[in-house]
């Protein structure tokens, strides 16, 4: 395998290992009651089920006024409506009366405490993989672009890239909910590539999933390279491949090269 210039990474799954549960009961009990402190009162059941609504109805909403396949919407705007369209409500001295309006609502610090609050409680672990700055290390070293290209919610998505010291590895961060679309959006790749001058052939992809990851490549016409972190069976990975091939409709396309084991440091050893 050729060394690229540049170099662009998903995060989760393939940099971080990280595992979340938000259907967990014990979750929306402890998020319901961090929503009665200040005057909102839900069930556990109510909340979990409000929040599922009304994140499809904003990614209806976002892909209507977009245009995008695959929208990508702000998780604080659900999170401030949660508060805001709360059916029952107590007195309490820490209850907001002037946040009727959920895209203001949702830049205070109380969603910020929220989202994060939300994210800590479904998160079970949240770590880099063995050899993920040693991989970093060696590419930062060569001169290399390295750049992020990430299906996440900036609210929460920051702390855990500054907590686990990768920040500063990358020319350039880019995270689905800033840009309004995820992965496979053709136009969120390209926007990466337009604001840096990047040219798709000094380039590769690097992730673990098909659709997205090695998906958004061969849409623009990128190299890209598979982590199969997920231990997918041979059987699995040949038919997600296939899926992708059809949707992009690009029959031939194949990673430049797939880790079975989803070792980063193959990237290296490859090369």
């Amino acid at each position: 395998m050729k060394q690229y210039r540049n170099y662009i990474f998903d995060l989760y799954g393939t940099l971080i290992d990280i595992e979340t549960d938000e259907s967990s009961p014990t979750l929306w009990k402890k998020m319901a009651g961090l929503y009665s402190v200040y005057g909102a009162d839900y069930t556990f059941n109510k909340l979990r089920a409000g929040y599922a609504e009304m994140v499809v109805e904003e990614e209806r909403r976002l892909g209507e006024e977009t245009g995008y396949s695959y929208p990508e919407i702000k998780l604080e705007k659900v999170f401030a409506r949660l508060y805001i369209e709360a059916e029952k409500r107590h007195e309490s001295d820490l209850y907001f009366n002037d946040c009727d309006n959920p895209e203001q609502f949702m830049k205070t610090d109380f969603i910020c405490f929220i989202s994060n609050a939300f994210r800590v409680l479904s998160r079970k672990k949240c770590r880099l993989y063995t050899y993920t700055k040693k991989v970093l290390d060696t590419l930062k070293g060569r001169g290399c672009g390295i750049y992020l290209l990430s299906n996440a919610q900036r609210i929460f998505t920051m702390p855990e890239i500054e907590q686990t010291g990768i920040a500063p590895y990358f020319d350039k961060i880019y995270i689905s909910s800033d840009f309004g679309a995820r992965k496979p959006e053709p136009a969120f790749m390209q926007k990466l590539l337009s604001d840096s001058g990047l040219k798709t052939e000094d380039c590769v992809m690097v992730g673990n999933d098909y659709d997205s990851d090695i998906g958004i490549a061969a849409a623009v016409g990128m190299d890209s390279i598979f982590l199969n972190t997920f231990n997918l069976s041979e059987q699995e990975r040949i038919s997600r491949l296939d899926v992708m091939r059809k949707r992009v409709g690009k029959p031939a396309y194949t990673p430049v090269l797939t880790v079975e084991d989803g070792d980063i440091g193959e990237i290296l050893k490859s090369e």
